[in-house]
């Protein structure tokens, strides 16, 4: 495979250029259309349940919590039928021990290969989406291979009943590092989840844009509303980047032995450029 020298580090080409796959061109105008559709959708369920539980009327976090929750099925369906051909190149290779962070509704799960999966665990905190994704579950008959873990990422304690330390073949985030709180301690945690050697590390996120002015249109929407009314997303970290240089590291190779990082095009205003990574976990530094 052909490698090329970038930010972050060895970067190689994917086997299928993203160019000649379904276009994505996003505008400056972007964030204000999905934050439009979340609350068209969530308008009339959220005053229903407001005239429900009166008392709930005056609570801000409430209001956004159910706008979100009645447009979180629409939104990640939508994200879901535009990262199709992503997921199914990503998350066909995962194998082993699979621990899966933000698995929201189950989208994602029909992608695996289940022949190489021996144990899948399913990290969600939105209490909104388990029943859902428990039937998603139930619906791709993957009951025995699956275990939900209704907490977050950052709950290490309860994480530890069912991943020990350097036990995981490979570690999944899809749209999941845009929302964490504390990302680099995030990361760092995942990465000392993975097994020596041979540990995969995949991700499908969102990341900060390249471009100066698609930059600060980012940084403005993050800062205005959308960090939070989308649940704490975030349209500017540098992901990709945070993943490669997990503790500190100042090079590459002290933390993996592979650094496969695929940027998908777009046009230069899309708010939401998206990055593919799949990183293996060396042995330790050299």
């Amino acid at each position: 495979m052909p490698r090329n020298e970038g930010t972050y580090g060895r970067v190689y080409k994917p086997s299928v250029p993203w160019n000649e796959r379904s276009e994505r061109k996003w505008t400056f105008l972007a964030p204000c259309l999905l934050l439009l559709v979340t609350f068209t959708l969530g308008l009339i369920p959220s005053l229903w349940y407001m005239c429900r539980n009166p008392r709930q009327a005056f609570s801000v976090h409430r209001w956004r919590t159910s706008f979100l929750g009645a447009a979180q099925p629409s939104l990640f369906a939508l994200s879901d039928r535009m990262l199709k051909q992503e997921k199914q190149d990503l998350l066909g290779s995962a194998s082993g021990i699979v621990l899966e962070v933000g698995s929201g509704r189950g989208h994602s799960l029909k992608y695996y290969d289940r022949k190489k999966i021996q144990r899948l665990w399913l990290v969600e905190p939105d209490e909104t989406s388990v029943p859902a994704l428990k039937r998603e579950i139930h619906r791709l008959n993957m009951d025995t291979i699956c275990g939900v873990l209704k907490c977050g990422i950052e709950d290490t304690e309860m994480l530890h009943h069912a991943v020990a330390t350097e036990s995981v073949d490979t570690v999944v985030c899809i749209q999941t590092l845009c929302t964490v709180p504390n990302p680099h301690q995030v990361i760092s945690f995942l990465y000392s989840l993975l097994k020596p050697g041979s540990g995969q590390f995949f991700f499908l996120e969102h990341v900060a844009s390249t471009h100066g002015l698609t930059r600060a249109v980012q940084n403005f929407y993050t800062s205005a509303v959308w960090r939070f009314v989308m649940g704490g997303c975030e349209l500017n970290r540098e992901t990709a980047k945070w993943c490669v240089e997990v503790g500190g590291a100042t090079r590459s190779d002290e933390t993996w032995t592979r650094v496969e990082i695929d940027a998908i095009p777009g046009d230069w205003s899309n708010i939401f450029p998206h990055v593919r990574g799949i990183l293996i976990k060396s042995l330790g530094p050299r």
